[in-house]
């Protein structure tokens, strides 16, 4: 029976998609562009791109927040300081706590339910811990990691020993549950480490991956039909 519940941050409770666009139109307006939806969606890849180069270890994270700009102005041909663009993008990011609707309802009723949450998230740590702030959720958690304070991310095993080892958690991973949208890093880390995981998986993709998750849900709610009352 599960007791603990390991959750994803972006993708998984928050809507990083939304912040994420909300943050880039605030950002081009303070650097002085007009952006477009196809510079939009060229940021995003250059994003995604970046931060899968982090997640195998091929990119630092402080390296990342300012890679992702210079990708981006050298695709479309802009001629701007990448640095002044993570900064005002990351002060823009972490205004937006935007949750999905379902969120705050799942976290309450697992917590009447008995379970203990926490939070692991791949991010840096300026920007989430501004958004867990602005979304009110960091009573809903008994401990909160990132992979900035933590000083490595999911799915590499450090983060998961550093993560049980201050929970105190390594002889009940049985009882543990990691929860999240990535497969490349919520799923490959937790199976890696020995833990059940539960793929959220909102868009139904395909599972092209190399790993298989224990459950495999497609919206919040269908949660609670695994997770009864522990009481």
């Amino acid at each position: 029976m599960y007791r603990y519940l390991f959750f994803d941050a972006d993708g998984t409770l928050f809507d990083f998609n939304e912040a994420e666009t909300r943050a880039f139109y605030q950002m081009a307006g303070h650097l002085g562009f007009t952006a477009t939806e196809e510079q939009l969606q060229q940021y995003k890849a250059c994003n995604e791109s970046c931060w899968k180069a982090f997640e195998k270890a091929q990119l630092t994270q402080e390296r990342l927040k300012t890679k992702r700009f210079e990708d981006f102005f050298s695709a479309v041909g802009l001629s701007l300081d990448a640095r002044v663009a993570s900064h005002t993008y990351q002060s823009y990011l972490s205004q937006q706590g935007i949750l999905y609707k379902e969120s705050i309802p799942l976290l309450t009723a697992l917590l009447k339910r008995g379970y203990t949450l926490y939070l692991a998230s791949n991010g840096i740590a300026e920007v989430q811990r501004g958004r867990i702030e602005q979304s009110k959720t960091s009573g809903y958690f008994k401990d909160i990691f990132i992979s900035e304070e933590v000083g490595s991310q999911k799915p590499d095993q450090m983060f998961f020993t550093t993560m049980f080892s201050k929970t105190g958690l390594e002889g009940k991973k049985h009882e543990c549950l990691m929860i999240g949208d990535s497969l490349s890093s919520d799923i490959k880390g937790g199976e890696a480490y020995g833990l059940d995981t539960l793929w959220i998986n909102m868009a139904n993709m395909p599972n092209t991956a190399s790993v298989t998750p224990t459950y495999e849900m497609h919206s919040l709610p269908e949660m609670l039909t695994l997770l009864p009352g522990l009481y």
